[in-house]
């Protein structure tokens, strides 16, 4: 299988993992259990994994779907290109997102740890617009470099 495909469906098999565990009751999974948290919808409280790993994987899942779907239908030269700049982007968006978490809760350079989840959250936002606008770019431009 070649990497356009297995990017494809990893990031469908992704979202399908995230939207079964987001849904527990929908899939049959709180049968028999008497704990059931309603706020954080899991059957046990904490669930298999934290809502930053599901949103993370979500949002990087849903790009990828979304961007290998472009590149789907284009010749191989345009999906190397935007696969050789998104492999390592989201390498750096996992890396970044993870010390933000296991950051202390003092906060550096003057900021304090209240107003770390909106500085966390500017953060990434800012790391994920630049994976889509950057490749969205490098999608076009090679695209249109194969094209003449």
């Amino acid at each position: 299988m070649n990497t356009k495909r297995t990017v494809f469906f990893t990031a469908l098999a992704t979202l399908t993992v995230i939207f079964v565990t987001e849904n527990p009751i929908l899939f049959g999974f709180c049968q028999n259990i008497e704990i059931y948290n309603e706020v954080m919808k899991r059957c046990v409280e904490g669930g298999f994994f934290s809502e930053h790993i599901l949103q993370l994987g979500g949002f990087l899942a849903l790009s990828f779907l979304i961007l290998s779907l472009i590149t789907y239908k284009m010749k191989e030269e345009v999906f190397q290109a935007w696969w050789r700049f998104a492999r390592w982007w989201v390498l750096v968006i996992i890396a970044v997102t993870l010390l933000l978490q296991n950051a202390g809760g003092g906060g550096g350079i003057g900021i304090s740890g209240a107003v770390g989840g909106a500085f966390d959250a500017l953060i990434l936002g800012i790391l994920y617009a630049i994976l889509v606008i950057t490749s969205l770019v490098k999608i076009v431009r090679a695209y249109l470099k194969t094209k003449n």
